[in-house]
């Protein structure tokens, strides 16, 4: 249990320390459904979707769509595969667009118990295009697409309020870390390891057993080229369906 929070007090140092070093900040708003349905004993279709807004919420930015199937070996490991559907607006020399970044996905979710609550700890392995954009016209074109593969590693620690209780219903609060780092064709993206990383903290209410309805704060540190770096600052509504 100390190791564990250990793991989270510590990615959220280092998350702060690098952020000190941004030069861009952003404002924006994400709101997300995740949901998961059993269709046999060990087996889950889960399926989550996304829209996050450009900065100051002036206009839809990406749109994601992500389905999957998990396989549970048992009540505390999983393994996952699937696409993500994504379309991000893009803005070259005045001309606006939404350019496609599909890409595949794998992971391996483990739950640890810790006290009566959960800290869920994530691995995920993407692979992706990344092309050159260029101005055809009015429209935004993709060519010579070149392939990255991006690992993320993502913990989350959920508890409800009322203390010494094994939490099922009611109001809870919940903080989360994700690290990104680019392990294959990293002169494609931003030419470092490390990509980006979301620290977050929110409150919600679980209905039932079966959902959940979350709000929260995020922090996103996103690593570009040489020395430049943004962050991001996130208000995210959140619903959860387990069926």
């Amino acid at each position: 249990m100390k190791k564990s929070k250990h793991i989270l007090c510590i990615s959220t140092v280092l998350f702060f320390t690098i952020s000190a070093f941004t030069q861009t900040s952003k404002f924006s708003g994400w709101g997300t459904i995740v949901n998961t349905t059993k269709l046999g004993s060990k087996t889950q279709l889960i399926f989550d979707a996304q829209i996050r807004s450009t900065d100051n919420w002036i206009q839809t930015e990406t749109v994601i769509i992500r389905p999957g199937i998990a396989h549970s070996f048992n009540a505390h490991n999983s393994i996952s595969a699937g696409l993500a559907l994504i379309n991000n607006r893009k803005n070259i020399s005045g001309v606006t667009d939404f350019v496609s970044d599909n890409r595949l996905w794998q992971q391996w979710l483990l739950l640890q118990k810790l006290r009566k609550n959960t800290l869920q700890h994530r691995i995920r392995l993407e692979e992706r295009m990344i092309p050159s954009i260029f101005i055809s016209g009015t429209e935004l074109k993709k060519k010579d697409s070149r392939f990255n593969a991006r690992l993320r590693y993502f913990n989350r620690y959920l508890s409800g309020f009322q203390r010494g209780m094994k939490f099922s219903y009611g109001p809870y609060w919940v903080i989360q870390n994700e690290f990104f780092f680019n392990v294959v064709g990293a002169k494609y993206a931003n030419k470092k390891i490390f990509d980006q990383t979301r620290t977050y903290a929110g409150t919600g209410w679980r209905f039932s057993q079966k959902t959940d309805l979350e709000f929260g704060y995020m922090l996103q540190h996103v690593e570009g080229m040489g020395d430049r770096s943004t962050n991001n600052h996130i208000l995210q509504l959140t619903s959860f369906f387990r069926l």
